[in-house]
């Protein structure tokens, strides 16, 4: 059984990103979507708040996704929920009852178009998300077409290469290409041969039967990575190397594609080896 899709959308401002990118990967995966709004209540004894006002947030949002549900095609299984609370909190909750496979959040309606750029909800869900979270850049659209190119940013330890593999097998399903990029910030001959044969030794191991090819990038650092995220459709981050096991926590690399990233950005908790394997189930049990 294929785990949902988590989609934390606003309740009342229109902000299409995030619908848009889990309509792309359900129409890939043919996962479910649970689409979460939440609001702040109003707790005082008077209670001025309308009683009626989470149901009026599911159906503004219900008639947000109606039109892009059929544009796709897709989605014919979609829940919606909201409640009181913080954005950040509920979505995790929501997330760990629903065993979620993924997290889709938007950037900053603040932001540039085009760019991963993180506001203060997007930050806190992805600190302590208990499943990988995606992250559509403003003005993202499109969902009918499936990624060409997918992206990993690749180090060299065991973050690396769960986001290696979760990178692999999106790019195994979707019929992509997958790119691994080692960034460093200059180095020596030899520093560069080594991040190379890492590079390969991992592509070999995780991701057979796919067009891949490693990367290294001598120069630039982190700043190289988000100038080459122009020309893909995702890029798989891991999680930074210490922290809770099995939930995202953004490192120095991550948090800066997370502020600067042209194209979607996923990014995986730390200890979880097979990210994405949920999510794609139901597609891998589906006749050809």
């Amino acid at each position: 059984m294929t785990s949902p899709i988590v989609v934390g959308v606003h309740p009342t401002r229109q902000e299409n990103e995030p619908v848009e990118l889990a309509v792309m990967l359900s129409c890939l995966t043919h996962a479910p979507l649970e689409v979460v709004g939440t609001y702040w209540f109003d707790s005082t004894p008077a209670r001025t708040a309308p009683r009626d006002f989470a149901s009026r947030c599911m159906e503004g949002i219900r008639e947000a996704l109606e039109d892009r549900f059929d544009a796709s095609g897709a989605c014919e299984d979609v829940g919606v929920t909201a409640r009181p609370g913080s954005a950040a909190h509920v979505i995790h909750e929501v997330a760990r009852h629903a065993d979620a496979a993924l997290i889709v959040v938007g950037s900053t309606h603040r932001g540039p178009v085009g760019r991963v750029t993180l506001g203060s909800t997007t930050d806190r869900v992805l600190e302590g998300a208990p499943c990988p979270v995606a992250v559509a850049p403003r003005g993202f659209s499109d969902p009918g077409r499936l990624p060409a190119r997918v992206g990993v940013a690749f180090a060299d330890t065991r973050e690396g290469h769960s986001a290696l593999r979760a990178g692999a097998r999106l790019a195994r399903h979707a019929g992509a290409a997958l790119v691994a990029y080692t960034a460093l910030d200059g180095g020596s001959a030899t520093a560069i041969r080594e991040a190379q044969a890492a590079l390969d030794s991992a592509l070999w191991d995780h991701a057979g039967g796919i067009a891949a090819e490693g990367r290294v990038l001598s120069t630039g650092g982190v700043a190289a990575l988000t100038e080459v995220s122009q020309e893909l459709d995702f890029l798989v981050t891991g999680s930074r190397g210490h922290g809770p096991l099995r939930a995202t926590m953004l490192g120095g690399v991550s948090r800066r594609l997370a502020r600067d990233a042209r194209c979607p950005l996923v990014v995986v908790p730390r200890g979880l080896d097979d990210a994405l394997a949920g999510l794609f189930a139901r597609s891998a049990a589906s006749p050809a």
